[in-house]
């Protein structure tokens, strides 16, 4: 798919998005929502977003093992939220592994590996959190079920990883026949498409790198979702703690959806929804998500900036070496959509 459809296509899914989120919106109760805010809780959760950056930069030098510098794997991962925020196609991963591919003891295609284990991480991280979430909120019976069979499967799903981290080629070959079921999917496909993931699995497959890294990957999502809670302390008087690991748990899905940059209109929708889900007035969700939305952007893109200028390149020239890598492997894979 060529540049301008993917990015056409991402336009149209977000402005979809938005235009849901301003439905039956009150403006003036918007404004209002921003005048009235206590801003001395913004300013904190800006603090505390810095410190959830370092929290994934630590992370990402453990799935390393040791090989990216904690301090390093920071700025390179604020620069790839930095590009993520301008450039369709989330292209910051590509953007990130070539500036770690620059590094000593680091190379493109295991950079790319570990940005893998990081989504995968990721997925089953959200996946524990909303089950904690569904379980602990005051929510109808059948939600705290769901909670339980998303908290289970998100269970098996470590379980899955670990076993696949230890026995990578083993479980690369199973992955294969399962999804070679699939109509239009031969084997030679299916390896093309899987074998990135459990290459990169077998870069964790030391139990203390494995565990440490998801240990990690669930502390930044609580501490994200602490983040979350305080910036809801600026626009509501009491919020129990659960409702803001929830905003970020919905935040998180929101993200994954394909849209514009920074994942502008799923994001707000899924904030917004999930709030008014539990009875939150709907205009100041509305007003919180927006301003959660651009904390996330004005922090991840500052210390993006300023890691840039650590790196000594130019935001073009990273783009284009990043582009030029990302059409690179579309060529090796082109029947497939790239797993990161």
């Amino acid at each position: 798919m060529k540049r301008w459809q993917t990015l056409l296509i991402g336009l149209v899914i977000s402005a979809t998005f938005l235009a849901l989120v301003f439905i039956k919106a009150d403006f003036s109760e918007m404004a209002t929502a921003f005048k009235s805010a206590r801003y001395g809780w913004i300013i904190l959760a800006f603090v505390l977003l810095i410190g959830t950056v370092l929290i994934r930069g630590l992370r990402w030098s453990v799935l390393t093992q040791g090989r990216l510098k904690p301090i390093d794997a920071g700025w390179l991962f604020s620069i790839g939220f930095l590009f993520n925020n301008v450039l369709p196609a989330r292209i910051g991963e590509f953007a990130r592994a070539f500036l770690t591919g620059r590094r000593p003891k680091m190379h493109f295609a295991s950079a790319l590996s570990s940005i893998v284990v990081e989504r995968l991480f990721d997925f089953v991280s959200v996946a524990v959190l909303i089950g904690i979430v569904l379980i602990g909120l005051p929510l109808p019976d059948w939600t705290k079920i769901a909670g339980a069979a998303v908290g289970a499967g998100s269970m098996v799903g470590v379980v899955i990883l670990a076993i696949a981290a230890r026995n990578p080629e083993w479980a690369l070959n199973l992955g294969i026949k399962i999804v070679a079921v699939f109509p239009k999917v031969d084997k030679e496909k299916a390896g093309e498409f899987l074998a990135p993931i459990f290459e990169g699995l077998g870069g964790v497959s030391d139990w203390r790198t494995f565990g440490s890294g998801l240990g990690l990957s669930i502390c930044a999502w609580v501490f994200s979702g602490i983040t979350g809670w305080v910036l809801m302390l600026a626009f509501w008087d009491k919020v129990p703690l659960l409702v803001g690991q929830l905003a970020i748990a919905a935040a998180g899905l929101g993200v994954a959806v394909p849209g514009a940059p920074a994942g502008v209109g799923p994001y707000e929708y899924a904030v917004t929804q999930s709030l008014v889900s539990l009875g939150y007035n709907a205009d100041i969700a509305r007003s919180y998500a927006f301003t959660l939305h651009s904390l996330n952007f004005i922090v991840t893109s500052i210390l993006g900036g300023i890691g840039l200028m650590r790196e000594g390149m130019s935001f073009g020239q990273v783009a284009e070496e990043a582009r030029a890598l990302r059409r690179q492997q579309a060529r090796e894979n082109p029947d497939i959509e790239n797993p990161t």
